[in-house]
């Protein structure tokens, strides 16, 4: 059988004077990835000044939340439905106050129901599938200089430095309708753990740095050198991180399907 444990951290970083980012786990109050929906995990990081960023990426955890645990349909589906309520409640709530005019956010949302993950993802905040031997990027950064780099139009060393590389094409809440990727069918196997994280993380540390540290240590103790590494190397902007360890008996070979 498998069992959960996680844990979650967010910080200010070492200039910014506010945390636009958000975190989120729910239900609040179990661990029990049996129950019908499972239990859902929320990153978020917010864009579009001061005031907007917060608001943006407080209501992308909250609405995705509620939204999802309200759907009667399937875990895709009610996934989709929440994107969907978070992208048109931050919208509409832009419209309706000058001061969040163009506010949007990343967002990450990651379901375990028994023994299966599905993933729904906007933006450039990651999450990676890690083992002690391993660690797979299993989101696509929908920015501008990643999409060059998948085209190879520059490479990924190029990407690193670019003037752009913070620009998306894909954010919620920034239009009326929004695209967003949906992956499902993931196979739970024993010993693994999943980081979700915002790019204030991702700008300072490599695949290979998150591997050890995340593999090597209890969740609380990893999201702690995580964002204690991001903030000595710099801590330019908001730093989140979520680390889900599964553990239990393996399922058969992983498989992952867009939708």
């Amino acid at each position: 059988m498998k069992t959960i444990t996680f844990a979650n951290l967010t910080d200010i970083g070492q200039v910014r004077t506010e945390n636009q980012d958000a975190v989120g786990k729910f239900p609040s109050d179990n661990l029990d990835i049996s129950s019908p929906k499972g239990q859902l995990f929320i990153v978020a990081d917010g864009m579009g000044g001061h005031a907007g960023g917060r608001e943006a990426s407080r209501l992308a955890v909250e609405t995705v939340a509620k939204s999802y645990f309200d759907s009667t349909g399937t875990i895709v589906e009610s996934l989709k439905q929440a994107f969907n309520a978070g992208n048109k409640t931050i919208y509409e709530e832009s419209l309706n106050n000058p001061q969040l005019r163009g506010m949007g956010t990343t967002c990450i949302a990651l379901v375990f129901q028994k023994g299966v993950a599905y993933v729904a993802h906007v933006g450039d905040s990651r999450l990676y599938r890690i083992t002690p031997r391993s660690i797979d990027q299993l989101t696509n950064d929908h920015s501008k200089v990643a999409e060059m780099v998948r085209r190879g139009i520059i490479t990924a060393e190029d990407a690193e430095n670019h003037p752009e590389r913070s620009m998306l094409y894909r954010a919620m809440g920034v239009s009326a309708r929004m695209e967003f990727d949906v992956m499902n069918g993931l196979q739970l196997s024993s010993d693994e753990y999943y980081l979700m994280c915002t790019d204030g993380l991702t700008g300072y540390l490599g695949p290979a740095e998150l591997q050890e540290i995340v593999s090597a240590r209890p969740p609380d103790e990893a999201c702690s050198l995580l964002v204690e590494y991001a903030n000595r190397r710099g801590g330019l902007d908001n730093i989140t991180v979520q680390i889900i360890h599964v553990k239990g008996d393996s399922f058969l070979k992983s498989m992952l399907s867009p939708e």
